[in-house]
């Protein structure tokens, strides 16, 4: 059952915009610490990007917020949009969808012998309130929350650019459209937030910039918040409002990815301490590669990038 409480002001008596809040999250499995402490705001109606080196603990903490794994300190609250605070901590993972998240996957996980449409509707069909005696007599309510979850599930495939692929398998979809299908899923159960693990994984380039793209559409077209896991630091540098960096489990810095970029313990955890100091503490003609090494851009962009985000060289 649901705890919910009035929303507390914040600061001026104004009502917070975070809407979650992550505070003291610490996962352990055995004597492995996964998470340690970890401190997070996603503030209502920005992209933040949570990014580290491999086994920084990114998945490990959505695995948290979405009640996969049930960490032993900490809390996680959820600001919803109608006024109340909601803990999500060790939720089941379809309460935490209800209470207004969903996710996709670093592997994807769709329905493979069913269609595209199908993939969709079903995860609109999740918002229905027909029980299984109205649909099987065929009731009215029960027809037409069918027929909304259709209408839900053609806008969704059209806004994600596979308005043309509702009749083909999953299967048989492109990796790229596979991703933008899976997105598509996630959107039909409502979400106030959407938690996207790595979808640039395994795609092109042109793919990679119209997934950039669709994500600055769910963030300002459909008004939901975005909280993404993302190696390709291109693709983090151009949608993120904020970054986030984990390194063994715990915060090293967060902010703008301007600053972050320039944080000599970001530089430090994917370049080394070496690497670090020869690239922060390069004169002024050296300060596009130094932008370039901390996370990404700068005149040696693409080796630079490859290097701090682990996938896009490889």
């Amino acid at each position: 059952m649901s705890t919910t409480v009035t929303k507390t002001a914040g600061v001026g008596g104004a009502v917070s915009d975070a809407v979650i809040a992550v505070s003291g999250l610490t996962l352990r499995f055995g004597g492995l610490v996964c998470l340690s402490e970890v401190e997070l705001t996603l503030r209502r109606g920005e992209i933040l990007a949570v990014i580290g080196p491999n086994g920084a603990g990114k998945t490990s903490l959505f695995n948290s917020l979405t009640g996969v794994y049930v960490p032993q300190e900490g809390s996680i609250t959820l600001n919803s949009v109608d006024g109340n605070t909601h803990s999500l901590l060790g939720r089941k993972t379809h309460v935490v969808n209800r209470l207004g998240l969903a996710r996709t996957f670093q592997n994807i996980r769709l329905f493979a012998a069913l269609t595209a449409l199908e993939n969709v509707k079903i995860a609109a069909e999740t918002r229905q309130k027909s029980g299984p005696v109205g649909i099987m007599l065929g009731l009215p309510h029960a027809r037409r929350n069918e027929r909304e979850s259709d209408r839900r599930a053609h806008e969704l495939m059209e806004f994600v650019g596979l308005g043309g692929k509702i009749n083909e398998l999953a299967s048989s979809l492109s990796y790229g459209d596979q991703r933008r299908l899976e997105i598509a899923r996630a959107l039909a159960t409502d979400p106030q937030v959407l938690l996207l693990d790595e979808p640039a994984a395994g795609t092109n380039p042109t793919e990679k910039l119209e997934l950039a793209d669709l994500i600055k559409h769910i963030n300002r077209e459909l008004g939901i918040s975005v909280l993404l896991i993302e190696h390709d630091m291109r693709l983090v540098m151009s949608v993120a409002d904020r970054v986030t960096v984990l390194n063994f489990g715990k915060v090293i810095a967060s902010g703008t990815p301007s600053e972050v970029q320039r944080n000599r313990a970001v530089v430090e955890a994917y370049l080394g301490a070496e690497m670090a100091a020869e690239v922060l503490d390069a004169g002024p003609s050296d300060t596009g590669v130094a932008a370039g090494a901390g996370v990404a851009g700068g005149a040696d962009e693409g080796k630079a990038a490859g290097a701090v985000g682990g996938e896009e060289e490889r």
